[in-house]
């Protein structure tokens, strides 16, 4: 019986520890609460977008997106709409709070192209956080922890999410523009 070696040359076998340090490496300098949120979108089996993939693709050669603005962040590579994986991972929601959210089934959350009230949800969303980064001196924990979970005196006690949920965006946005005025 013959016997059957590693065909692999050396320098290939490098070049692929290389890359799988530097994955190891990504993986270890993640926020660990985000990363809990990816693998949960991931086991929804929404990783996957028409055969294109969305959320933890780290070997993949991309930009790099950290120094893009939080509206371009959030979106789908090339394209125009929002990713509902990287808005619930930017917001530390798994699936099903995020479609409750938006009113729309989980399944609808990779649907492609995305429906158009999914997408007036997110583009919502993402209008209030950019304005709440502002607001927070750029600090995206601290604007995303304000939009889930701070009562607001001039909302009657409301969360900004619960206001966006209502459709009044423009109330909160307008809100954080005094806010920031001020």
């Amino acid at each position: 019986m013959p016997k059957y070696e590693d065909t692999v040359p050396p320098h290939v076998r490098t070049l692929v520890d290389e890359l799988r340090d530097k994955f190891f490496a990504q993986m270890e300098s993640r926020d660990h609460e985000a990363m809990n949120v990816a693998i949960a979108w991931a086991s929804q089996g929404t990783t996957r977008l028409n055969g294109r993939l969305r959320v933890g693709d780290e070997l993949q050669e991309r930009p790099r997106r950290d120094v893009l603005p939080l509206a371009v962040r959030l979106r789908e590579d090339g394209e125009a709409w929002y990713s509902p994986a990287l808005v619930g991972v930017f917001l530390r929601l798994r699936p099903e709070p995020l479609a409750q959210r938006a009113g729309v089934a989980v399944r609808e959350l990779d649907a492609w192209p995305p429906g158009p009230e999914l997408q007036a949800y997110l583009a919502a969303v993402v209008e209030v956080l950019v304005k709440a980064v502002d607001a927070h001196g750029g600090d995206e924990r601290r604007a995303a922890a304000w939009y889930l979970e701070c009562a607001v005196p001039e909302f009657d006690g409301r969360t900004a999410d619960a206001m966006v949920q209502d459709g009044r965006q423009g109330a909160v946005v307008d809100y954080l523009d005094e806010r920031r005025g001020a």
